[in-house]
């Protein structure tokens, strides 16, 4: 058994750059799995400076969640996220692809719902395309269920899913 090591910790101001090509670099890895148009419209904005500002407020607002995984000095994954009073929202979360299958997801997963508790949130709730599969089974497997169905600003119908904290 190989044992992996990685670090997930909160994202200060000179990993933006790293976390927004983690964000970058996951979505390549949807193409012809999500709509083709989407996937490079996400990436298209991404790569803007109006993008990189819009991270770096999120960064400053203490209602967020930025997280990124490390292994061997490399972002492997992030999570980003916030809450609003007792309601925290995970509004993206992405494991690079040659990184899926050591649970690294799963850890983020888990250190995002960590982060949200310690603040108050009573649950948690995120919507995700039913074709993420992986994702999903994540979600399904740390007790998240399925409320029903909402259809984001780009057309595309997402399932939506919460999770009741203790």
């Amino acid at each position: 058994m190989i044992l992996t090591i990685f670090v997930i910790r909160n994202i200060s101001h000179s990993e933006l750059n790293d976390f927004i090509q983690c964000y970058i670099d996951v979505f390549q890895t949807l193409y012809d799995i999500l709509p083709n148009d989407y996937v490079s419209k996400q990436i298209e904005d991404a790569s803007t400076p109006k993008f990189h500002k819009y991270v770096e407020e999120q960064l400053e607002n203490q209602n967020n969640v930025l997280l990124l995984s490390y292994q061997n000095k490399k972002v492997t994954g992030i999570v980003w996220g916030n809450i609003q009073e007792d309601a925290a929202w995970l509004g993206f979360m992405g494991v690079k692809d040659s990184y899926r299958g050591q649970g690294i997801g799963r850890s983020l997963l888990n250190r995002f719902i960590h982060e949200v508790k310690n603040t108050g949130a009573q649950k948690v709730s995120l919507d995700t395309d039913p074709s993420l599969v992986p994702a999903i089974r994540l979600y399904e497997s740390d007790g998240f269920t399925k409320e029903g169905t909402v259809v984001n600003p780009h057309g595309m119908e997402l399932v939506l899913y919460t999770k009741k904290l203790n």
